[in-house]
């Protein structure tokens, strides 16, 4: 290794593009990053999926080990299994901030945030909707509008903090929000003395362009008051979403961890935290290491199987066929960055080679002949390359154990 850069070091090799002035000239990186984990709360809108408390509890301590200092309880003044979590939190002393959220319905909001209190909730979120479709259908009256909306939000913060509470705008919808009455909502929202913004690009309706213009938008009037951005991944965004909204000083992310989720799932944690830190050098407080571990829990109390090409802790990350990439990983102590931009063990991976129709120029086996010792290796060059073809053509694939052996009968 001859270099020691943010971009060119014992960890990964990138583009030193990212960190040249002309590309990072154009950001707002904010001081710090947290991620606000929902991989309870959306994880379990994932169709079929349900966690015990047990588990629940399980998933916190996790998130809790890997550094994540907040996280989304979910609506617990009216599902009692999200309560149950948010009060066992405190009960059993773990440090992490939690979130609650109220419901639609303003005749039950006294309840609700009496309930939140109850279970020592840190932060109580107000979701203000601002466009008429979703109003009529949360409110059931065609005569409630944005602008009623944006009316009640001095009152409804008032009485959580007259309650005892912290409260946080939660903006439903923004991505397809008037927004200049956006702009105005939050202007009150700040006014009444909440402590975020969180922005919910709710069907993931938004191009990068535009997430960009839109935090740019809102900075201008929240100053201090940090953002946060929650997207869902309809259009496949939701990790460039995230990441574009950071770029322009969005400091609270929402993140799932396999971005579970309902219909196509929530912004990837694993995605999000490994770009920002290795794409952007910016410190997100997580342990990379312990992120595979993490993403193969979640695959099994929720039931939901990661894809195999699952960036960061799919299978296939590590996993080698094609001739020059297998050459680079057989000799991975001079090679490994050739065709991986991190190790495996950055993110608690490890590395495998399998030997299929595509690793079969000669070289790879060559090499990994050398390795095992064997000097005259062209003189059975053809008979190697004929035999694994077979045995490929019958199982699709050769794993590097059974291509040992087979150089051994062979040979």
């Amino acid at each position: 290794m001859e270099e020691n850069t943010k971009w060119f070091n014992n960890k990964w090799w990138v583009s030193p593009l990212n960190y040249i002035n002309n590309v990072r000239d154009s950001f707002e990186l904010p001081k710090k990053v947290y991620v606000r984990d929902s991989t309870i709360r959306e994880g379990e809108e994932t169709p079929g999926v349900y966690y015990t408390l047990e588990q629940k509890v399980k998933i916190v301590e996790k998130l809790e080990d890997i550094g994540v200092e907040h996280i989304d309880c979910g609506y617990i003044g009216q599902v009692q299994d999200q309560w149950n979590l948010a009060n066992q939190i405190k009960e059993l002393g773990i440090k992490l901030k939690t979130y609650s959220h109220l419901s639609s319905n303003p005749t039950r909001w006294t309840e609700e945030i009496n309930k939140s209190l109850e279970a020592k909730i840190d932060y109580i979120g107000f979701g203000i909707v601002l466009t008429k479709w979703q109003l009529q259908l949360f409110t059931g009256d065609e005569k409630i509008n944005p602008d009623v909306m944006v009316s009640m939000i001095p009152s409804v913060l008032k009485r959580i903090k007259r309650m005892g509470a912290e409260a946080i705008l939660d903006c439903v919808d923004v991505t397809r929000s008037d927004l200049s009455i956006l702009m105005l909502a939050i202007t009150q929202g700040i006014k009444h003395g909440v402590k975020m913004i969180m922005l919910y690009d709710t069907v993931g309706a938004c191009n990068i362009p535009a997430i960009s213009y839109l935090i740019k938008q809102l900075k201008s009037i929240t100053k201090e008051i940090p953002i946060g951005i929650h997207v869902h991944d309809d259009f496949g965004l939701g990790t460039a979403s995230t990441i574009a909204a950071v770029e322009q000083g969005a400091s609270y992310m929402d993140l799932v961890v396999n971005k579970l989720g309902d219909r196509a799932g929530n912004t990837s944690f694993e995605e999000v935290v490994v770009a920002l830190e290795m794409l952007y050098g910016v410190d997100t407080g997580i342990d990379l290491s312990k992120l595979y571990n993490l993403s193969k829990f979640i695959e099994k109390v929720s039931g939901v199987p990661l894809p195999y090409n699952k960036p960061i802790v799919g299978r296939n990350t590590f996993l080698h066929e094609s001739e020059l990439h297998v050459m680079g990983a057989l000799e991975k102590e001079k090679f490994w960055m050739c065709f991986t931009p991190f190790k495996p063990e950055v993110v608690g991976q490890e590395e495998h080679i399998i030997f299929g129709p595509t690793t079969l120029h000669g070289d790879a086996l060559k090499i990994k002949c050398e390795q095992m010792g064997i000097k005259n290796y062209e003189n059975y060059r053809e008979i190697l390359i004929k035999k694994a073809h077979d045995i490929i053509t019958e199982k699709r694939f050769i794993t590097e154990k059974e291509l040992e052996d087979l150089i051994k009968s062979t040979i």
